[in-house]
């Protein structure tokens, strides 16, 4: 998975793929925000990747699903690294779809399918390098 990180000024930042996709990371501390934080993002990973597995489970259930949205929030711990210490989400389906799919479908998801889930709870070996081009 090759994506860049490139910055643009301040503390704002570009990150695209290899596909041209692209969007706008920054802190909200400079000046007026153009694009999400880091953390904004990461809550979206979440509720992206689990909101992909429900639909796609409801899809296969044949649930008449007309609307689907994810609201999301997160508290975060007061001092450094201030990480998440809480991530809120509600998953809301349009359409009629019974309740118990909708429950079970999220329940798959945070606890098989969604690998988001997976790398958040059990955390991931991170690797770095640096190089210096004059």
């Amino acid at each position: 998975m090759q994506l860049t990180l490139d910055w643009v000024r301040d503390l704002q930042f570009t990150a695209s793929d290899d596909a041209g996709h692209g969007i706008v990371v920054e802190s909200k501390k400079d000046g007026v925000p153009s694009g999400f934080t880091p953390m904004q993002l990461l809550l979206i990973a979440q509720a992206g990747c689990m909101a992909m597995d429900v639909v796609s489970i409801l899809k296969k259930k044949r649930a008449d699903l007309a609307g689907f949205r994810v609201m999301m929030d997160g508290t975060r711990a007061g001092e450094h690294p201030k990480k998440f210490n809480e991530m809120s989400f509600i998953f809301e389906a349009r359409g009629n779809v019974p309740q118990e799919a909708v429950d079970e479908a999220i329940k798959l998801s945070k606890e098989k399918y969604c690998s988001v889930s997976a790398t958040i709870q059990n955390g991931v070996r991170m690797k770095t390098e640096s190089r210096v081009i004059n």
